[in-house]
């Protein structure tokens, strides 16, 4: 996971003002450092500038957090299912039915699809034939419906030069919209992926993946239809293999593109290799014949796993069964699916070893990808959410405690003559509105990244929204520059609500250029919430690009964090609001849409 610059400065500056504080409230209560006004002003100043870059750790620990825990989430799901199926016997017995029923239940409950269905071609490619349909609705299977080319020609003509089909909207794709009134429609299908199942280098039919609503397929979605459908394809090749010899050797001329085949003699030592186990190991039959499987051997097994398997084949006569990592010539690793079974003659005595494996090497790379990125992953998340937890709790003690007490501190010690003489009047009073409306913000800050971390549920209550709006802007300098309506009795959580205008507010004034800057709150409807401003003007489509984290307009000069609407979008969303943008003569009118 790769940390953004500005995430990393912020953490550097958040620490050293931190480190600032601390020391300068150390030197206070050991008396190095005499307390006065500017003291405490200073300690003040300091965590007022902790606030911003606290939000960039925040934010970014949110963001990172939610992303890589449901994809990964999402990924182990679906590998899962991969290494549970790649184990299946009823593939290695080439059961395609039970098999296939199998395959399309799990695909649905994996990846949350409405429907899976297994088809292959007839012999001429005229048509293809159902040979399994789960519905999970009704937690069913249908066989041997049967689409004919004729009609329907261009997604026939589409799986000749490119059988995988990606659909979001199956009614739009070239491949599928010849489907529309007759399959699509009657039977409410939106999004279709069709992926080929491929056996001997032919396309001999597709697994199709059906979803209800209209849905934008993955790249691991696609690559989990994909793998799925060569174990279909390993499991087709050993129905094939079945229907003409149950001789090993024999079925190895039917599966040499899938299957890995080897046979030794008692001693081990090699006297056949099919055509897969050269093209996997890149060793040739003539440099193999005579020796050991050790050419092959990675070295990472132990003695006792081999020992294991002699027990297993020779004295109990059984089908040993294991991933076995081996090494090819070039010294990459490779691993195989292995089962060994040794050969005895009438009387009983060892003749040999007959080996049959299935290579699962990008399964197993896969794997370890995964679960190396899960480490990682878990590894920084652990740091994020120590790191969250600690400045929360300082910036807490900071705004509710020790700032609190500095002021009323202060007040105690100056009389009124003092503060009119030293003419700090006002600077008091900004502090003091400062804090309160700090106070404010923190809480709203500290609701939304409980809320994002699942520790709390959305906490809302009935507001008359004009009213809280009043109370929570009535500290800030600001407040005369806004012009409130009538707005609505709702529910929502007011901390958190009233966050994400402030942050809509100060946007409109902020990259404001006229004279008297203006911003006005309203209902245009009964469904919208209307902030419109009297500024430079921004469209939908620059609002989507400036609502994503770190973003900020062209030559934009102005300091901040470039988070503020990020912030926004997503606390509107929780609630189930949508906010938009739209320009116009006056400014920009941002649109909040309450039902």
């Amino acid at each position: 996971m790769k940390t953004s610059l500005i995430y990393k400065i912020s953490l550097v500056i958040s620490g050293l003002i931190m480190a600032f504080y601390f020391g300068l409230q150390s030197s206070v209560v050991f008396e190095y450092v005499k307390y006065t006004e500017v003291i405490g002003i200073l300690g003040y100043a300091c965590f007022l500038g902790f606030v911003p870059f606290f939000l960039v750790v925040v934010l970014e620990f949110i963001k990172k957090s939610k992303e890589v825990q449901n994809k990964n989430k999402y990924l182990n799901k679906l590998n899962d299912v991969i290494i549970s199926q790649s184990h299946n016997t009823l593939f290695y017995e080439g059961n395609i039915l039970d098999g296939g029923k199998l395959l399309t239940k799990e695909v649905t409950s994996s990846i949350e699809a409405d429907r899976c269905s297994i088809w292959l071609y007839n012999k001429d490619k005229t048509s293809i034939i159902c040979q399994q349909l789960y519905i999970k609705s009704e937690d069913n299977w249908y066989q041997n419906i049967e689409l004919f080319r004729k009609d329907f020609t261009p997604y026939f003509d589409h799986l000749l030069v490119d059988p995988i089909i990606i659909a979001n909207d199956a009614e739009k794709h070239s491949a599928t919209s010849c489907f529309t009134e007759t399959y699509l429609k009657p039977l409410g299908i939106k999004s279709m992926l069709d992926v080929p199942i491929i056996f001997r280098g032919n396309v001999i039919g597709v697994i199709c993946i059906e979803n209800l609503t209209l849905r934008s397929w993955t790249d691991c979605e696609v690559d989990f239809a994909q793998m799925l459908s060569s174990l279909y394809s390993f499991a087709f090749s050993v129905k094939e293999g079945n229907k003409v010899s149950n001789n090993l050797l024999e079925f190895d001329k039917f599966v040499d593109s899938s299957v890995i085949v080897s046979k030794t003699d008692k001693d081990g030592n090699i006297t056949y290799v099919n055509k897969r186990f050269e093209e996997v190991s890149e060793y040739r039959m003539r440099e193999l014949k005579g020796k050991t499987l050790n050419i092959v051997s990675s070295g990472e097994h132990s003695k006792s796993f081999w020992k294991d398997m002699y027990r297993t084949t020779i004295k109990d006569k059984q089908i040993w069964h294991e991933v076995v990592t081996n090494k090819t010539k070039s010294g990459d690793l490779y691993y195989i699916d292995t089962y060994i079974k040794a050969d005895f003659d009438d009387e009983g005595n060892l003749q040999g070893f007959m080996s049959i494996g299935y290579d699962v090497t990008d399964v197993i790379n896969s794997t370890q990808e995964i679960h190396k990125n899960i480490e990682e992953i878990n590894k920084k998340n652990t740091y994020l959410e120590h790191a969250a937890k600690i400045l929360r709790h300082d910036m807490h003690s900071g705004i509710n405690t020790y700032m609190p007490r500095g002021i009323s501190s202060l007040e105690r010690r100056l009389t009124p003559e003092i503060i009119k003489e030293l003419k700090i009047e006002s600077p008091l009073k900004m502090i003091k509105e400062g804090l309160a409306h700090t106070q404010k913000v923190y809480k709203g800050v500290y609701e939304f990244t409980n809320l994002v971390k699942k520790e709390a549920e959305l906490n809302k209550d009935s507001n008359d929204l004009r009213q809280i709006l009043i109370d929570y802007l009535g500290s800030t300098s600001y407040i005369s520059q806004v012009a409130i309506d009538y707005l609505p009795t709702i529910e929502v959580n007011q901390a958190l609500f009233c966050t994400a205008i402030d942050n809509l507010i100060r946007n409109g004034l902020k990259y404001n250029d006229s004279e008297s800057k203006m911003v006005a709150i309203f209902m245009e409807d009964e469904e919208h919430i209307v902030i419109q401003d009297n500024g430079r003007g921004m469209t939908q489509l620059e609002f989507e690009h400036l609502s994503q984290p770190y973003t900020r307009r062209d030559g934009q000069k102005e300091t901040g964090t470039g988070l503020g609407l990020n912030i926004c979008v997503a606390i509107l969303e929780e609630h189930g609001f949508k906010l938009s943008c739209e320009k116009n003569e006056t400014g920009t009118k941002m649109k909040i849409k309450i039902k």
